[in-house]
């Protein structure tokens, strides 16, 4: 069933201008109006709050450079909703993790429950959204909150529209060129325990990859560590480079590809990641994990997942 974002915006839960200097009295004063609405205890407006601007209720997640989104479950609501406060001087965030350190603009999903619908359906939709050209700031612009509900662009986002593989896409980590000196490859994969590192040229454009097996067979052709082989056009006696071990067919996706369009291709081909391109670059992988991160959400318990175990 198609849903778009105007029919689940909450005018009057919404705050232009939000007053607050932080994410925590930001939110205060954005939760004060569930309080008035009876979704939310008056007297435990405060503890929401702090529990919600730390992480240690519900979800925190960057939307643009300028605009800050905060999920949580409200057992007293009928159905998902969405409310935005706008502030007219920015509000310190975070100064850890993916998170924006200040913003000016606040958006609270909502839903009924503690699934993971909000950040596997909600969330992504609207983040696209507010990346369009003029959106963003066209939000941040509104004069009041009567306002938001005339930005008929962003009103009418289909938040039923599939996940694409940016949404699932891990960011790029570890780069290296065709005369990147093989042994600083091999370091690279055993340091930082990645399973596949993209070779790049001038423009980021992917010209090939050298994965955990590629590494693995070139030590198991060569015998032993100290010693050298040629290979392709390589000079005898050079040391060898990145170009002659890496695989140079690759298979790579883009980031506004439909996601279970890709997952799909990776389990036909039975590969474990795909370099993910933006007009030629490479922006970063979708992997077996992060897919499924996407489609099922993290684990209630498990801790976000660390750069170096997203780079394989």
């Amino acid at each position: 069933m198609l849903m778009k974002l105007l029919d689940l915006y909450e005018e009057g839960w919404s705050r232009v201008p939000l007053e607050g200097t932080t994410l925590e009295t930001a939110l205060r004063h954005l939760l004060a109006g569930l309080a008035s609405d009876g979704v939310l205890d008056r007297a435990a407006v405060e503890e929401t709050a702090a529990g919600l601007a730390t992480g240690g209720r519900g979800e925190r997640a960057k939307v643009t450079d300028r605009i800050v989104a905060v999920l949580a479950s409200f057992p007293a609501l009928a159905g998902p909703k969405v409310a935005f406060g706008i502030a007219r001087q920015p509000f310190l965030v975070s100064e850890e993790g993916d998170l924006p350190d200040v913003a000016e603009g606040l958006v609270l999903i909502l839903t009924p429950d503690a699934s993971t619908r909000a950040r596997k359906e909600l969330l992504p939709p609207l983040q696209r959204a507010l990346k369009e050209t003029g959106q963003a700031e066209r939000l941040l612009g509104v004069p009041g909150t009567g306002q938001i509900r005339t930005l008929r662009l962003l009103m009418e986002t289909d938040l039923s529209a599939p996940d694409l593989v940016e949404d699932a896409m891990v960011p790029v980590q570890y780069r290296v060129y065709p005369d990147t000196p093989l042994d600083e490859v091999l370091d690279l994969i055993v340091r930082r325990g990645v399973r596949a590192v993209p070779v790049v040229g001038d423009q980021y454009e992917v010209l090939g990859i050298l994965t955990l097996g590629d590494a693995l067979g070139h030590l198991l052709k060569r015998g032993s560590p100290g010693a050298q082989v040629s290979a392709g056009d390589r000079v005898p006696g050079e040391p060898l480079a990145a170009r002659d071990v890496m695989t140079r067919t690759v298979l790579c996706v883009s980031e506004d590809q439909v996601l279970m369009d890709a997952a799909s291709m990776m389990a036909n081909r039975d590969v474990e990641q795909l370099p993910v391109v933006r007009e030629g670059e490479l922006v970063g992988f979708l992997t077996r994990a992060s897919i499924l991160r996407a489609l099922h959400g993290p684990g209630r318990d498990d801790p976000p997942p660390s750069d170096d175990s997203e780079s394989d």
